[in-house]
């Protein structure tokens, strides 16, 4: 456990598998006292050590598009701005 947040905080745990709840990826692991839990995979070092110095950000298929249509509109905007002008 790498959240120091966590009552677990510093404990290493057997993972036994991996659920999506929601969009969010948890760990199944066996607790200290030997029964099945579930533990967000953000809160441990499952996705190996945070890169530092950088922030990342993952988007989504539909967040792309997104991102894409935004351009793409911002573009026609100001190619009509560009020809008022002239």
């Amino acid at each position: 456990m790498t959240a120091e947040t966590h009552p677990l905080f510093g404990e290493v745990l057997e993972a036994v598998g991996f659920k999506r709840i929601e969009e969010v990826l948890f760990l199944v692991v066996v607790l200290p006292d030997g029964s099945p839990g579930t533990i967000r995979g953000d809160a441990t070092d499952v996705f190996g050590e945070p890169e530092t110095g950088g922030v990342a950000t993952v988007l989504t298929v539909e967040g792309m598009r997104r991102v894409r249509w935004l351009t793409e509109t911002l573009r026609g905007e100001m190619s009509d701005r560009a020809r008022k002008r002239k």
